[in-house]
């Protein structure tokens, strides 16, 4: 990948530095869990205009892209182990309705985002954001957004130098092994300043969070989605958060802590009843102090027979 590469600051250095120390690490203890990845080389990772990344230090903090302002009521201990929940929301996905569509037609998903301009300072931004990713092998596609606070001003997106986001899944496995191996061999590009180990990083069994958060911004059919659970399940290091957590929607949930993440922490967001994947949330951590940095909310998806249509 080209780009112009800027002046590390300390804390950049910093993170980059520990980066390398934990693929370091991480890798012998992974070649015994996963075989080698093999690394596709794909068009600039998709990245929501509302979800801006400030420099290297942020892409090396986030490893991925995300986000949540959150609510955390109480202090109540957990009652069931992330792999637990994993497993139930692998057998809430499995019961979901298809969303049966046919080449030419287009996916709506329409997402709440919150979000700062900047890592670790300003207010935050409340959006909401409706977009139009064709099904089959179609590449155009539309987006746009408004504030929250403004419902009638929609504006679109310039998304000519973006490759398509997360859209129709189609021919994915439905087991567990399947799918995990299935991630390795088509891996998410990741935005990395020079000196990161992709193909390290890709030998992580950790990054299952990372790129299956992505997938889940489109559409994974429910038995897809259901082996994309499981596979979660079986890698330690998830963690579930004390208390009750809202998504960007303001809906209650219970979030997973995942692995892996250097500099800032990346978590998954579960309906507290059904266990209904919500959405996720990233927060930086700088100096020992954690700071609640961008949010998503997947709150509709259908089918629709072209850009611009509300189902």
């Amino acid at each position: 990948m080209t780009h112009t590469e800027k002046p590390l600051g300390a804390f950049e250095e910093r993170l980059l530095t520990e980066l390398r120390e934990h693929i370091t690490t991480r890798t012998a203890d992974a070649a015994s869990i996963a075989p080698p990845a093999r690394t596709t080389r794909r068009s600039a990772r998709w990245r929501a205009p509302g979800w801006r990344l400030a420099g290297v230090g942020a892409l090396v903090a986030l490893l991925t892209i995300g986000g949540l302002l959150a609510q955390t009521l109480g202090d109540a201990p957990p009652t069931a182990s992330a792999a637990e929940i994993l497993t139930e929301a692998a057998e809430s996905a499995r019961q979901q309705p298809d969303l049966v569509a046919r080449p030419g037609q287009f996916l709506f998903v329409e997402m709440r985002l919150t979000y700062r301009e900047r890592p670790v300072s300003g207010s935050y931004v409340e959006e909401r954001l409706q977009r139009w990713v064709p099904v089959g092998d179609g590449t155009s596609w539309q987006q746009r957004r408004r504030l929250e606070s403004r419902p009638d001003e929609w504006r679109t997106d310039d998304i000519s130098d973006l490759s398509p986001p997360p859209g129709y899944y189609q021919g994915l496995p439905t087991e567990p092994e399947q799918m995990a191996q299935y991630l390795r061999d088509h891996p998410v590009i990741l935005d990395l300043p020079a000196g990161a180990d992709l193909e390290a990083i890709r030998n992580d069994p950790t990054t299952i969070f990372g790129d299956g958060k992505w997938m889940l911004g489109g559409y994974v059919p429910p038995q897809s989605r259901g082996a994309l659970f499981q596979a979660m399940a079986r890698v330690p290091g998830a963690t579930v958060l004390r208390g009750e957590i809202r998504d960007a929607a303001g809906r209650r949930g219970v979030a997973l802590r995942t692995p892996g993440v250097i500099g800032a922490h990346i978590d998954l967001i579960f309906d507290r009843e059904t266990h209904a994947y919500l959405g996720d949330r990233d927060v930086l951590v700088r100096d020992g102090k954690e700071s609640l940095y961008t949010s998503t909310a997947v709150t509709r998806m259908a089918i629709v027979d072209q850009p611009g249509q509300l189902p």
